[in-house]
């Protein structure tokens, strides 16, 4: 089987999982904090991961298939061909009647993302890549934007944790961006951020700790449509390790958004 072939298998998955997700809009929702208030999980995000998951395996029984709800330990790299899966990326937005949320599909071979699919149900949009063979969606091709410095852009910064210490390092994330870029957004779901970020309508993203479901297919359409992602050293990961992202349309601009992680404030 093809990288093409395997691009395929993650578009098809991704909108048996967006299926599932428009089916589940009206649905009375159960739902689960996994932690103090923050971070939820909801009875659409189990239904569209075995969705996902049985497509997946219909064509790819053998395969290794990590779902977020499952919650795989991501501390170590992943040997081989694994399928990375976020059943529903914005599950608050979702829970609260907001248009913005997705299922997003990747996989990495030998940690290397070689197949992406992020698709918005709502919009009837499918962002994909296939490692070496572009970016699309609805079959167009995507070019991340033409920004040369990164206050021509406006920059995702994103958090999701009631912990003190995560929320403190956010606004300081938040307040460096602030200081550099075109302006700041958070409108959560990391994939379909990453995934509009490929397309040109933002510049740069930044977020502390992020598992491979959320940014693994999101790093290869930006890589594929032009841009960077890298760690806050500046440093490219392995795909299928839990790490730090800063994503961007390249050039310039990344390497501003990379020295901006270091800003300290002093109080006062």
């Amino acid at each position: 089987m093809t990288l093409h072939d395997l691009a395929g298998v993650a578009e098809r998955a991704a909108r048996a999982g967006g299926a599932v997700l428009l089916d589940h809009r009206d649905k009375v929702l159960e739902v689960t904090l996994k932690d103090a208030r923050v971070d939820v999980s909801s009875s659409a995000d189990l239904a569209a991961q075995e969705a996902v998951v049985a497509a997946i395996r219909a064509e790819r029984p053998d395969d290794l298939v990590l779902g977020e709800e499952d919650a795989p330990d991501t501390s170590e790299p992943v040997a081989g061909l694994c399928w990375w899966v976020d059943p529903l990326d914005g599950t608050r937005a979702f829970i609260d009647g907001f248009p913005w949320f997705a299922t997003a599909v990747s996989a990495t071979l030998d940690g290397d993302p070689v197949a992406a699919a992020v698709h918005d149900p709502l919009r009837d949009e499918l962002y994909a890549a296939v490692g070496g063979g572009g970016a699309t969606c609805n079959g167009v091709p995507l070019q991340v934007s033409p920004a040369s410095r990164a206050a021509e852009v406006v920059v995702c910064v994103q958090a999701q944790s009631a912990d003190p210490a995560v929320i403190a390092e956010f606004a300081r994330l938040m307040r460096a961006m602030l200081t550099v870029s075109g302006g700041v957004r958070f409108p959560g779901a990391p994939a379909l951020v990453m995934a509009h970020l490929a397309a040109g309508h933002l510049g740069g993203y930044v977020e502390r700790d992020m598992a491979p479901w959320d940014v693994a297919g999101g790093r290869l359409l930006i890589e594929e449509a032009g841009g960077r992602v890298t760690d806050f050293a500046g440093q490219v990961r392995d795909g299928s390790v839990r790490h730090d992202i800063v994503a961007s349309c390249g050039g310039a601009v990344h390497d501003e958004l990379v020295a901006a992680t270091g800003m300290r404030f002093e109080e006062g």
